[in-house]
């Protein structure tokens, strides 16, 4: 059984309007978010065997921080700009070229692509997509035969709803 775990950037910063859309960073609450989802993916030992990200800053920055829950080395992953001008059909593209040995692939981009997306692999109606939302969806097939309503939609984690706890000394 395949995965495909489809990460959407965490909330971007609106402070300096000079800026383009394209390298706007994270916000604080951006920041907060990716680490909390980091740490949740850490201990349900989440694993990837290959990365898709968009090369926008805020994007880049989010995969940055949830690198480390996934155990994968950020110089692995592949940053494409068909993730932030480009739509489903282009991250499609990309998916069915993976290698099959791999098992498992994260795509870290924008919407309304991502929300797009999930709908449209999992045949699953998406009230939300919100920044820093993670969906997992599960595969039984080759990456080149992915066509939309082929995978089931496992799980949808999202920030607020996450409730991180440690353990006491």
């Amino acid at each position: 059984m395949k995965e495909i775990f489809i990460l959407r950037h965490a909330k971007s910063s609106w402070s300096n309007m000079n800026l383009s859309d394209f390298d706007r960073p994270l916000a604080k609450r951006g920041i907060n978010d990716a680490k909390k989802l980091s740490f949740f993916i850490e201990n349900n030992c989440f694993k990837v065997d290959q990365v898709i990200c968009s090369k926008a800053k805020r994007a880049k920055e989010t995969f940055d921080f949830v690198a480390s829950g996934f155990k994968f080395s950020i110089e692995k992953a592949i940053y494409i700009d068909d993730l932030y001008f480009g739509g489903v059909e282009d991250v499609f593209t990309k998916i069915k070229d993976l290698d099959d040995s791999l098992e498992s692939v994260l795509v870290v981009g924008h919407n309304p692509t991502l929300h797009l997306m999930v709908e449209n692999l999992t045949d699953t109606y998406i009230k939300k997509f919100s920044t820093c939302n993670l969906a997992v969806l599960s595969y039984k097939d080759s990456w080149n035969n992915l066509t939309s309503g082929k995978c089931k939609l496992k799980s949808l984690y999202k920030p607020k709803e996450i409730k991180i706890w440690k353990k006491s000394k």
